[in-house]
């Protein structure tokens, strides 16, 4: 059996074109992937910063409720009338006036002992219009204590 022997030639040419061509490719198709995630992350980032934002307008107003004067948080005929928050949202490079509008509903649980208590917030966002956060809670009669 006749061995072979390599080709001194072939092993010190080191890469041809069309194999660079291909990793460049790849390494090309690569970063163009991870560019698109960056901006979706960027895009996330910033629906969760509003949506932050209008968790904490709803905890104060919910609060707000909570701490009147039972007679002074009346059962209401659906939802009461909006009121229009203008908050400040921190985003890099620069800030964005953000409004939102709070508006809350109150029903009879347990007439003259238990409430409920509803506060929404809803909020537009550039590419996704109409976004909305309830939060609710029970209101209990401590003045009839």
């Amino acid at each position: 059996m006749a061995a072979t022997t390599p080709n001194p030639k072939r092993g010190s040419q080191g890469f041809t074109l069309i194999e660079v061509m291909i990793a460049l490719g790849i390494f090309a198709f690569g970063m163009v992937t991870l560019s698109s995630m960056q901006l979706h992350a960027m895009q996330g980032r910033s629906s969760g910063r509003h949506t932050t934002q209008a968790a904490a307008i709803a905890q104060t107003q919910m609060e707000r409720l909570q701490q009147q004067a039972w007679a002074s948080v009346a059962p209401t005929a659906g939802w009461a009338p909006a009121v229009t928050v203008a908050n400040t949202v921190q985003s890099s490079p620069d800030r964005v006036e953000q409004a939102y509008t709070v508006d809350w509903r109150i029903a009879d649980l347990v007439a003259g002992w238990t409430r409920t208590i509803d506060v929404r917030v809803q909020w537009d966002e550039p590419k996704r219009p109409g976004r909305s956060l309830v939060i609710s809670g029970v209101r209990f009669n401590r003045d009839a204590v």
